[in-house]
C-alpha cells in the first residue's frame, strides 16, 4: 500500500513540471549566512550579466542601505516605482505588485524576501508578493539569510541568543527553481562591518559587532547555511537518482502533535528540520476533543496560527475531533502508516501525576512499532498577571456559597438523629446542582466548603475543626474525594454537551441551507438567502458579490449598500485568484470582511463576504469547514440556476 504513495520530492518534481507547463516564473535565490555577505550585490551582478544578454531585467525593490558598490551595479537597470502607503503619518514606500504584473519583465529584482510590508498592503509578507509574480509568469531574482528560514528559527536563536521574527517558508527556499549560496569568510565579514560596509553610522555598527556581528555567531551561521545548502542539493540528487531507477522506497512518515501551548511551534519547526533531514513526508495534527470550547479565544486563534504555520513548511494539516486525545492520535498515526510522532514534554507538576494521565506517557504505552519523539520547551515560562474578577465570577462563587449554606442549614435541625452518610449526601447533593449550573473551579469549591462545613458542624466535637477519629478523617477524604471527582466528571460532560450541539448545529444549518436553496430560483433571491443564513450563524454581516454583464463584481444580498474601495478590491482578488482573501489571511488582512470564493471546484461564481463585529474575529477550522460546505452547496444553486437559463434560451432559439 505505501509502495503508491509518491514522496515529497516525487512530488515537487511534477509541481515544477507543470508550473512549467502552465507558465508559472522561475525563482532564483541567492542565499548567505547573515548580512553583509555580498547577496544583493551577487543578484545585481547576475541581473547585469542578463542585461548585457537583452534579457528584458527590472529592479523592483532594492535594499542598498547607502553602500556605493551596490549602487553601481543598479546603473543601467530600469527601475519599477514603488507604492507609496501612509500609516501614522509616515510614507512607506514598498513593492507595487500592479505595477510589476503590468510591467511583466522577464526578470523581476525582488530584495530582501523575508521582509515584512506595511500595514495596507496587500500581502503581509514580501514572500507572498514574490509568490503572486511568480503565478503571473514573471521570473524572479530574490535574497534571503539563514536565520529568516522559518524551520531554523529555533535553531538560530539558541545560537545567536537573538530571535529574528521575520521569516520566510522553507516551502519556498525547497521549491525555488536555483539556489545561489553567496558564502564570505566570517573574518570578511567583520572587516566589512568595521569599515561601514554593512551597516552606516557609528552606533549601528557598535551595536551590531555588540550582539548579532561576534565571531562565534557568525561561524555558527555559515556552518548552518552550508549544512541547508547542502540538504538541497542531497535532496535534488535523490530525485534524480529516483527518477533514473523508477523505484521508491518505502519511506519515514512523520505526525507532529499541535495543541494550544506556546511549544507547539517549536514542535512544527522541529518536524521540519527532521522531515528534511530524512526527506519524507509530514503531517500536522490537532484533536479538538471535549474541552476545545473551554479553551480561551487566545489559545483557538494560536492553534489556528500554527497550522497555518505547519502548512506554510509543507506540512499535510488534518483535525479530527475526538474526546479521547491520545486514542485518537494513536488510531490516526497506526491507520496512516506514520513511522514517528513528535510530542511536547508534558508540563504537568510531579505532584499532579499521582491524580492525571500524562498524554506523552500513554501515548508512549500506546505506540506499538511507531517511534516517540519527545521535545522540552527551554524558554522561560512567563509569569502570568493576576486576572480581575469578573462580576459573572464573583456570582458563581456566591451562589456555591449560597447552596452550601442551604445543604448545612437543611442537616443541622436533624443533626442528633440523621445518619452520618445521610449528611453526606445531602452535601454531594449540592455540590452536582454547583457543578451542573457554575464552572469547575465553582465546583471544586463547593468540594472544599463541602468538607469544612461537615467538619465543623457535624462532627463531634462541633464548632471547631479538631478531628480525633481515624473515621471521621476517612469520612472528610472520602467527601472531599466524591466531591473532585463529581465536579470533575460534570464540568467534562458539560463540554461534551457543548461540542454535540455545536456538531449537530452546524449539520442543521447545512441541512436547512440545502433545503432552501433547492426551492431558491435566481441568483439575486439565491444570495439573499445565503447571506442571510450565514448572518443568522455567524452573528455577523455577509454579503454575496457576483460578476454582472461586464465581469466586474457588485453587492448582489445587499444592492443598497455603499460598497468601500479596499473591500471590493479584495473580494476581486479573491474572485480573480479562487483564494480567501481579507481578515486573518495573508491576502490583505487588514480588511474588514473574510472573503471566500464561491466555488465548486471547477468553477466560481462569485464572492461570499463576511464582516464581523469583532475586528480580532477569526475563524476556527471547523468554522472553515462549514464555510467551504456552504459556500460549494451555493455553487451548485447557482450552477443549476445557470443550466436552467441555458436550456430556456435554447428552447427559445429554436422556437423562434
Amino acid at each position: 500500500m505505501e509502495d503508491d504513495r509518491p514522496d515529497p520530492e516525487q512530488l515537487l518534481r511534477q509541481v515544477k513540471e507543470e508550473s512549467k507547463h502552465l507558465g508559472r516564473g522561475k525563482l532564483k535565490i541567492f542565499f548567505g549566512a547573515c548580512a553583509g555577505s555580498g547577496k544583493t550585490y551577487a543578484m545585481l551582478s547576475s541581473a547585469q550579466e542578463k542585461r548585457r544578454e537583452n534579457v528584458d531585467v527590472v529592479a523592483g525593490i532594492i535594499e542598498t542601505h547607502g553602500r556605493s558598490e551596490t549602487n553601481r551595479l543598479l546603473e543601467g537597470l530600469p527601475r519599477l516605482p514603488l507604492k507609496h502607503i501612509q500609516y501614522q503619518g509616515i510614507t512607506i514606500k514598498e513593492l507595487d505588485i500592479d505595477a510589476a504584473i503590468e510591467r511583466k519583465p522577464s526578470i523581476l529584482l525582488v530584495d530582501e524576501l523575508a521582509h515584512t510590508n506595511a500595514i495596507g498592503s496587500r500581502h503581509p509578507k514580501r514572500w507572498q508578493d514574490v509568490q503572486e509574480l511568480l503565478e503571473c509568469g514573471i521570473d524572479v531574482y530574490t535574497t534571503v539569510n539563514v536565520q529568516h528560514l522559518e524551520s531554523l528559527n529555533d535553531v538560530v536563536a539558541n545560537l545567536t541568543g537573538i530571535k529574528v521574527k521575520e521569516t520566510v517558508p522553507d516551502s519556498i527556499f525547497d521549491n525555488a527553481d536555483e539556489i545561489v549560496l553567496v558564502d564570505v569568510p566570517s573574518e570578511v565579514i567583520i572587516e566589512r562591518l568595521n569599515d561601514g560596509k554593512v551597516y552606516l553610522g557609528e552606533f549601528a555598527k557598535q551595536r551590531a559587532a555588540q550582539h548579532f556581528f561576534k565571531i562565534e555567531n557568525l561561524i555558527a551561521l555559515r556552518e548552518v547555511a552550508l549544512r541547508r545548502t547542502a540538504e538541497r542539493v542531497d535532496a535534488l540528487r535523490d530525485i534524480y537518482k529516483k527518477y533514473q531507477s523508477k523505484r521508491q522506497a518505502i519511506s519515514d512518515k512523520i505526525l507532529v502533535c499541535v495543541g494550544p501551548g506556546n511549544l507547539s511551534t517549536k514542535l512544527v519547526r522541529n518536524a521540519k528540520q527532521l522531515a528534511t533531514k530524512l526527506k519524507c513526508q509530514w503531517t500536522a495534527l490537532h484533536i479538538e476533543n471535549d474541552q476545545h470550547y473551554a479553551l480561551a479565544k487566545e489559545e483557538q486563534n494560536f492553534i489556528k496560527k500554527t497550522l497555518s504555520l505547519a502548512e506554510q513548511l509543507g506540512a499535510k494539516v488534518v483535525t479530527k475531533q475526538q474526546s479521547n486525545t491520545t486514542q485518537a492520535i494513536i488510531d490516526f498515526a497506526k491507520r496512516n502508516n506514520f513511522t514517528k510522532i513528535i510530542v511536547g514534554k508534558s508540563t504537568i507538576p510531579k505532584w499532579k501525576r499521582w491524580f492525571v494521565h500524562s498524554m506523552v506517557h500513554d501515548i508512549i504505552e500506546e505506540s506499538g512499532s511507531v517511534d516517540v519523539y519527545i521535545i522540552t520547551d527551554d524558554t522561560p515560562v512567563p509569569k502570568l498577571k493576576m486576572q480581575r474578577s469578573t462580576p459573572s465570577s464573583w456570582l458563581s462563587i456566591l451562589n456555591t456559597m449560597f447552596i452550601i449554606a442551604l445543604c448545612t442549614i437543611f442537616g443541622l435541625p436533624a443533626r442528633d438523629w440523621l445518619e452520618p452518610e445521610t449528611v453526606l449526601m445531602i452535601y454531594l447533593t449540592g455540590v452536582v446542582i454547583v457543578a451542573t449550573s457554575n464552572e469547575r473551579g465553582s465546583a471544586v469549591l463547593a468540594a472544599l466548603l463541602s468538607v469544612i462545613c461537615y467538619n465543623f458542624f457535624f462532627i463531634y466535637p462541633y464548632y471547631n475543626l479538631a478531628t480525633y477519629h481515624l473515621r471521621d478523617i476517612i469520612t472528610l477524604s472520602v467527601l472531599l474525594l466524591t466531591g473532585l471527582v463529581i465536579s470533575t466528571q460534570t464540568s467534562r460532560l458539560q463540554q461534551q454537551n457543548i461540542y454535540t450541539r455545536q456538531r449537530e448545529r452546524y449539520t442543521a444549518e447545512l441541512y436547512n441551507l440545502s433545503r432552501k436553496l433547492i426551492v431558491t430560483p435566481g441568483k439575486a433571491k439565491i444570495a439573499k438567502v445565503l447571506s442571510h443564513h450565514i448572518g443568522e450563524i455567524f452573528d455577523c454581516a455577509a454579503t454575496v458579490w457576483l460578476p454582472n454583464e461586464e465581469n466586474n463584481l457588485e453587492i448582489v444580498s445587499h444592492p443598497g449598500i455603499k460598497t468601500e474601495l479596499k473591500e471590493e478590491s479584495v473580494a476581486t482578488w479573491a474572485y480573480k485568484h479562487h483564494q480567501v482573501a481579507g481578515l486573518g489571511t495573508d491576502t490583505m488582512p487588514s480588511a474588514r470582511g473574510y472573503y471566500i470564493p464561491i466555488s465548486n471546484g471547477e468553477l466560481t461564481f462569485g464572492v461570499l463576504g463576511i464582516i464581523p463585529k469583532e475586528l480580532d474575529r477569526t475563524f476556527s477550522a471547523e468554522e472553515d469547514t462549514l464555510l467551504e460546505s456552504l459556500t460549494i452547496q451555493t455553487a451548485s444553486a447557482f450552477e443549476r440556476v445557470e443550466l436552467a437559463e441555458k436550456m430556456l434560451k435554447e428552447k427559445g432559439s429554436k422556437s423562434n
